[in-house]
């Protein structure tokens, strides 16, 4: 029971705080604001065509840095443009509806008559060419393929037109594009050429991103008071007599700092993600986890934090510190994932060995070491965004996967982190369990 005494102590510290309450006031009104939004759908032809041009297949490539060669690049800018998107037709459900069926009239481009005529004897070679253009909708579960065949009328000599039949899967609704606006439609937000999914994509990103960083700083500067009010002369000489070990106690302050940026994230993630399930239609469950992801982000710097503390007993100190870490971490991170992003370029174009620059760099790796030992605060991130588009583009967690390019090991990056975290809470411990008070 003293255990538990002690832990229902530091929780009160940290629900005790004015700056929790003024933060969960905040992410009051950024949930409200998320709530005004409204998603208009727009025409069936608006999606379709884009489907059929290849854009929305560009889109998901842009995930892949691997991808973005210029002898890629050049191949899907002779792609669009080629096959145009004729007509639209309703077979089943309502018109303009992403869970509807559609049959789509396609045009295929062909240089001359004769290149045109060929093709009509023969379209099995084009009936491949318009399942490509769908192809990386069709991988990632976006929208479903049925059959392709030549229409009965062939209007231009020069076009040869398909019929391509379409079908709804759970993932259309995230390609379909849509009209933002904001005050429940009060202030239209006008065409931004994105579909419904990456809309919410960027629109979570940068929320997230921005208030994550609002609410750790925060966490950080509040929690760095923590311990060193506990040091405090008169505090720890009543704490150091109690019957129970200087580790739990430093232990359970440090989960009480942790508790101030659970609750945070929890009340913010939560209303953000019911808020948009309700707006959207979509609803981002793997978004969710983004609750434990940056309270493990805080619980890195936290450590820093914690350990400065107990060794200078400023909270002045251990703030810094922390700050001048989480930069480090950030820099450290950034720059090993630039190398890394132009090293899996030149393995994709096949260079020789000593043709790749940035695989034999000296400094990338240098930073590549550094990175090796420090926590991957920038894998977190990227995490978080896998978590992110798994939601609103892809639909689930495989197929966000898919599209990830890092080739993090998920499992090395957590475990270095969490490594980290023990041994810097255990020097901590070592510290306070060893000094004279």
């Amino acid at each position: 029971m003293k255990y538990l005494a002690i832990l229902k102590d530091s929780l009160r510290e940290a629900l005790d705080s004015t700056v929790l309450y003024v933060m969960l006031g905040l992410s009051t009104l950024v949930i409200l604001f998320v709530a005004t939004l409204s998603f208009k759908p727009l025409a069936a032809e608006k999606t379709m065509a884009k489907l059929v041009d290849g854009t929305i297949g560009v889109l998901l490539d842009a995930q892949k840095p691997e991808k973005m060669t210029p002898e890629r690049l050049e191949k899907l800018k002779g792609q669009i443009g080629v096959y145009k998107l004729s007509k639209v037709e309703v077979v089943k459900g309502e018109a303009d509806s992403p869970d509807s069926d559609y049959r789509l009239t396609i045009s295929l481009q062909f240089p001359d008559r004769d290149k045109a005529a060929e093709s009509r004897q023969d379209p099995g070679e084009a009936v491949e060419k318009i399942k490509e253009q769908f192809a990386n909708a069709v991988e990632v579960g976006l929208i479903k393929i049925g059959d392709v065949h030549l229409t009965s009328e062939q209007e231009d000599p020069t076009h040869v037109y398909f019929e391509v039949a379409t079908q709804p899967t759970l993932g259309t609704r995230r390609i379909w594009y849509t009209e933002p606006s904001l005050f429940f439609g009060a202030i239209p937000l006008g065409d931004v050429e994105m579909p419904l999914g990456m809309q919410l994509f960027v629109l979570t990103s940068v929320v997230i991103s921005l208030g994550s960083w609002v609410v750790i700083l925060a966490g950080v500067i509040i929690s760095s008071f923590f311990i060193p009010n506990m040091l405090r002369k008169g505090t720890v000489d009543l704490l150091v007599v109690k019957p129970i070990h200087r580790w739990a106690l430093l232990i359970y302050k440090y989960i009480g700092g942790l508790t101030f940026i659970f609750i945070n994230n929890a009340y913010a993630i939560l209303g953000i993600w019911l808020v948009l399930g309700l707006r959207s239609g979509i609803w981002a469950n793997w978004f969710l986890l983004l609750i434990f992801v940056l309270t493990f982000f805080f619980a890195i710097l936290y450590a820093v934090s914690t350990f400065m503390a107990v060794m200078t007993r400023s909270a002045v100190t251990a703030i810094l510190v922390t700050i001048g870490a989480w930069f480090i971490f950030f820099l450290v991170g950034t720059a090993n994932q630039f190398f890394e992003n132009h090293k899996r370029v030149e393995e994709a174009k096949n260079l020789p060995a000593e043709k790749r620059d940035w695989t034999n760099n000296v400094f990338g790796k240098v930073v590549s070491a550094v990175h090796t030992v420090l926590p991957r605060t920038s894998d977190l991130g990227q995490l978080g965004n896998l978590l992110i588009l798994s939601d609103f583009m892809t639909g689930s967690w495989s197929e966000a996967r898919k599209l990830d390019s890092s080739n993090i090991d998920w499992g090395e990056s957590l475990l270095v982190s969490g490594l980290f975290i023990a041994v810097f809470l255990g020097l901590s411990c070592w510290w306070f369990s060893t000094k004279d008070y």
